[in-house]
């Protein structure tokens, strides 16, 4: 398969110094702050390793501000060195003290910056030329020769880390870009029905909107809904009260395009129709009209069932996000019945997404899925046909250094 972007094959980086960004952007406990599962940092080992006659300077974020992941980048750099990578970690993004260091670094050895979503600016969504103007691009493109990007789970967003590089370096596709590309392109070629997507999680704007486009494309045959973003169809449908909506960031907006898409698409979109509950720190299964507040922390077994059988009926399956709050032991069974169900399916499978995917690595399951993505919104957005804003960088870039 050729690329219209540039990948490691087509540059020269020994002895060069390099900047990479990866996605690293792993689960964490949300008591402990610890790091629970190291699958996004097992993803990038290739590119490291293949890079490792090359000056490496690394970036990558870490939740966002104001989330239980939101932590230093201090815990990512532990487990590259155990890796056997000659990694250190310096509290800093483009202050002096990072500026000091960037050139110190040899060849073999990687510096690991700070979260850059600590800098504000990270947070801003812009065509490149413009996030380029970002102080974080500035203050740093001078001292590199080489753009890397292996953050596919963060391609879908244009933010300065992620695009802005490409317009002021030689920038190129790092091996799981590259892989995940070829490997979802390949997945997606399969014109076959029943076509299911389960979607599920908290990113709730940015999911109701791929909702939205997936289903005006007219490949969906099912979509099976949980996590927040089926929380947020059960009241825009009346099946549970308002008061549910304050998890959900941007509710007025995504409620209303939630009720269009129910009046638009009452044959494709499956709602759950009993829930998990806590009561008295238990699970508790009930129908929906017995929920009476207590917490909705998973889909109910007759939801579950329901599930399960559309899944192993389906020709294609492609599923992002848990259904529930599956870090509660209790709360993970809709979520693990799923992952089982995907895994007996005799079609092509696709499990996108950070928790989904360490889920299914959990459970062994690796060999039983078609593929397992780094990406999760970036997986769904490449299934609308959406050219993923970073690739759409690269491709710029790849014009440039022919030119």
């Amino acid at each position: 398969m050729k690329f219209a972007f540039k990948t490691l094959d087509d540059i020269d980086y020994v002895g060069k110094r390099v900047l990479i960004r990866v996605d690293m952007n792993c689960s964490v406990d949300p008591e402990t702050k610890q790091i629970t599962d190291i699958s996004r940092i097992e993803a990038i080992r290739e590119t490291l390793e293949e890079l490792s006659k090359s000056k490496v300077v690394l970036m990558a974020h870490q939740g966002s501000p104001g989330s239980d992941d939101f932590i230093s980048l201090e815990q990512h750099t532990e487990i590259l060195k155990s890796f056997g990578l000659k990694a250190s970690f310096i509290d800093d993004i483009f202050g002096e003290k990072a500026k000091k260091a960037i050139p110190q670094v040899k060849e073999g050895e990687i510096l690991v910056l700070q979260n850059v979503r600590y800098f504000e600016g990270e947070l801003k969504k812009a065509p490149p030329p413009e996030v380029a103007k970002e102080k974080i691009v500035q203050e740093l493109y001078p001292l590199f020769d080489i753009f890397v990007n292996d953050a596919f789970g963060a391609s879908h967003r244009s933010q300065a880390s992620i695009v802005g590089f490409t317009t002021v370096l030689p920038s190129v596709a790092g091996r799981l870009v590259e892989k995940e590309i070829r490997t979802l392109t390949a997945a997606t070629a399969t014109d076959q029905h029943p076509w299911t997507l389960v979607l599920g999680g908290s990113k709730v704007e940015d999911k109701v909107d791929i909702l939205n486009r997936l289903l005006s494309t007219d490949r969906v045959d099912n979509a099976l809904l949980g996590g927040l973003i089926g929380t947020l169809f059960l009241i825009a449908d009346e099946k549970i009260p308002e008061s549910y909506s304050k998890p959900i960031k941007g509710f007025e907006t995504a409620v209303e395009t939630a009720r269009s898409l129910l009046r638009n698409y009452p044959d494709l979109i499956t709602l759950p129709e009993d829930a998990a509950v806590e009561r008295d720190d238990h699970r508790f299964n009930c129908n929906l009209n017995q929920i009476e507040n207590h917490p909705f922390l998973d889909i109910g077994p007759k939801t579950t069932k329901r599930y399960v059988q559309i899944v192993k009926d389906s020709a294609v399956v492609f599923a992002n996000g848990p259904m529930g709050y599956f870090e509660k032991e209790a709360f993970a069974q809709g979520t693990t019945e799923i992952l089982n169900a995907i895994a007996e399916c005799k079609g092509v499978t696709v499990v996108g997404g950070g928790h989904m995917g360490a889920m299914a690595r959990k459970m062994s399951l690796e060999n039983r899925i078609t593929h397992i993505s780094t990406g999760g919104g970036a997986t769904i957005n490449f299934l609308t046909g959406k050219k993923l804003d970073l690739i759409a960088a690269l491709e710029a870039s790849a014009k440039r250094m022919d030119g």
